[in-house]
């Protein structure tokens, strides 16, 4: 990173159009972006690169955004580090899964990039008691 300010977020889609709409959309805001193309990745680049925040897709070969998620948030060195998942599918059940399996935020596809934009730097902000 080239500065201590700038915030860093991991973006896993397997659709290369998304990964490039979410890299111009956070690089835009100001965050070094990170990305890879499947939940298996992720976990990998998770660990390596710590994030400040991790972008999910829902539906990627393999291990699924869903799983993902899971596993990010039962392992020690990920687990506090908040995921943004996004679906095509705007199943409620979907939505459900993925806030018990503790995203901290669900977005259905398509979505306003400066929507995600606000509401990332609102998971972001420092919390003040």
């Amino acid at each position: 990173m080239n500065s201590t300010n700038t915030k860093k977020v991991l973006v896993a889609d397997d659709e290369i159009y998304m990964v490039r709409l979410l890299e111009m959309t956070f690089k835009k805001g100001g965050f070094e972006v990170v990305s890879c193309r499947d939940g298996q990745a992720a976990l990998a680049t998770a660990v390596t690169a710590q994030p400040q925040l991790i972008v999910l897709d829902v539906v990627m070969p393999g291990l699924d955004g869903l799983g993902a998620l899971r596993q990010l948030k039962g392992n020690p060195v990920t687990k506090n580090i908040p995921v943004v998942v996004l679906s095509a599918k705007g199943h409620a059940l979907t939505r459900v899964e993925a806030e018990l399996a503790g995203a901290a935020l669900f977005l259905t596809k398509p979505f306003s990039p400066n929507q995600l934009l606000e509401e990332v730097k609102k998971i972001l902000e420092p919390r003040n008691p």
